[in-house]
């Protein structure tokens, strides 16, 4: 492997180190910012192994978690038309960074992530969520990026955890 492979894997590993903090961040708007860091570094990690689609969705939702860690406070941020304006980024970033099939997941997740976040309820989010780190996990595997196979394991694992903790609650009401 060579330095520039490396050096992706390590940077790779410190956004999902920075990732996993933001989890357990208490106040949303901090969960959001410190996952904008997280997005951050892995474009960085994504352009490294020549992983375009991959860096282009990351850049996506390094705006898009700034928006949404603000837009409570801006009403105008919370509507339809920014939605829109995220999906047509998705939409030119898919034809833009175009190099096969698998280059076309993480921008499929993306899309699909941000419509259900925009306004999801909290398990809806949840299954999603996994959804999306399955496909994840199929794009990592595909670009050989160690730490996003983690992150994708560790994410699955607990969204499982999660989402079968909220339906057994859930059957006991």
């Amino acid at each position: 492997m060579d330095r520039i492979k490396i050096v992706s894997q390590i940077i790779g590993f410190i956004a999902f180190f920075i990732s996993l903090i933001a989890f357990h961040r208490k106040d949303k708007k901090k969960i959001f910012q410190t996952m904008a860091l997280s997005n951050l570094l892995e474009c960085i990690h994504y352009v490294l192994l020549g992983a375009y689609s991959g860096c282009a969705t990351k850049a996506i939702a390094l705006i898009r978690n700034i928006i949404i860690s603000i837009k409570e406070k801006n009403k105008k941020l919370n509507s339809i038309i920014v939605l829109a304006i995220f999906i047509i980024g998705y939409i030119i970033a898919g034809i833009l960074t175009y190099d096969g099939i698998f280059s076309l997941l993480p921008i499929i997740t993306g899309t699909i992530y941000l419509v259900i976040v925009w306004n999801g309820d909290r398990l809806r989010v949840k299954k999603i969520a996994f959804l999306c780190s399955f496909l994840w996990f199929i794009y990592n595997i595909y670009v050989l990026s160690i730490s996003g196979i983690t992150l994708n394991v560790v994410e699955m694992v607990s969204l499982s955890i999660a989402i079968w903790n909220e339906k057994r609650a859930e059957k006991d009401k």
